[in-house]
């Protein structure tokens, strides 16, 4: 399990970029689960700059820091980057790219600051301690005391292990733009927003059979459904799934629609040629669809 250091990896690194269309949706062509973090094949030099861009620590005023606090690059080889939490043993690997393409996405992000004083980029000017300013963020926002911070760490699970099967938005579905945030209440809620082309392979449904897989998925089951069943009309979708311990949700919408028109032809006939032709529905069928349809 990834430690909730890594919560904000899907919120941060891969959420609300809603003009950015990459080949593979959130830009990551593979996923590796390893027991003490994940690895993220990413699939461009842009991509991993808007990753580290959103998940290194930089201050910005009195008490508030962006990013993950504490994390910093720790090591680096020829196609790949290392980032820990300093003090912590989970890792994220992201990985993909020759190691002139890192430092170019490093020199980017750095690049993206109007002001780009070392002094505010905590990860480059404390590289192997955590700053004042991380050190009282965190203080204040991760309070093991406050209820807040309980209700988030109790649903800490689904963001991890989301993160860990994200490759299925482009293995098993038409899935070819995704998005999200994090949803309000007092329960842990993401809330996944997937774009899939109409006509193209299997559609948003083969995402939902697969997360509720026994053997394979999450400890979801469906709680609700809205949209019509019959993904071949193109109507839109929502799926809530919840945890039988009711510490996290998940909900998922999906719209059926053409591509925008910032999404150059070549990458759209790119995303065309890698849409699967079959997906995956054991264990989620219309009829329990057509009965969650009125909850």
């Amino acid at each position: 399990m990834i430690s909730s250091s890594w919560r904000r990896a899907c919120s941060s690194a891969s959420w609300e970029c809603r003009n950015h269309y990459t080949r593979y949706p959130l830009g990551i062509a593979a996923v590796y689960p390893e027991l003490d973090g994940i690895v993220l094949r990413v699939e461009s030099e842009e991509r991993a700059a808007e990753i580290l861009f959103n998940l290194l620590p930089t201050y910005v005023s009195d008490h508030e820091v962006h990013g993950v606090p504490g994390l910093r690059i720790t090591r680096r080889d020829r196609t790949a980057v290392e980032l820990r939490v300093l003090g912590a043993p989970t890792r994220l690997r992201l990985t993909g790219l020759p190691a002139t393409l890192w430092r170019n996405a490093v020199a980017r992000i750095i690049g993206n600051w109007i002001d780009p004083n070392p002094r505010l980029l905590c990860w480059q000017s404390s590289p192997s301690a955590w700053t004042d300013a991380e050190r009282a963020h965190h203080a204040r926002w991760e309070d093991v005391d406050d209820e807040f911070t309980q209700v988030q760490r109790r649903g800490a699970w689904l963001g991890s292990g989301l993160l860990r099967r994200v490759a299925l938005l482009h293995t098993v579905s038409n899935t070819f733009f995704a998005d999200g945030y994090h949803g309000g209440g007092g329960t842990a809620c993401l809330v996944l927003r997937s774009s899939h082309a109409r006509g193209q392979g299997p559609g948003p449904l083969n995402i939902v059979a697969a997360l509720a897989h026994r053997a394979f998925g999450l400890p979801l089951h469906l709680k609700r459904f809205r949209g019509d069943t019959d993904e071949r009309l193109g109507g839109d979708q929502q799926f809530v799934l919840g945890d039988h311990g009711k510490t996290a949700v998940l909900d998922l919408r999906a719209e059926s629609e053409q591509p925008g028109p910032r999404l150059d032809p070549e990458l759209w006939q790119a995303i065309l040629r890698r849409l699967p032709e079959s997906g995956f529905t054991e264990g989620l069928s219309l009829s329990v669809l057509a009965g969650l349809g009125a909850a």
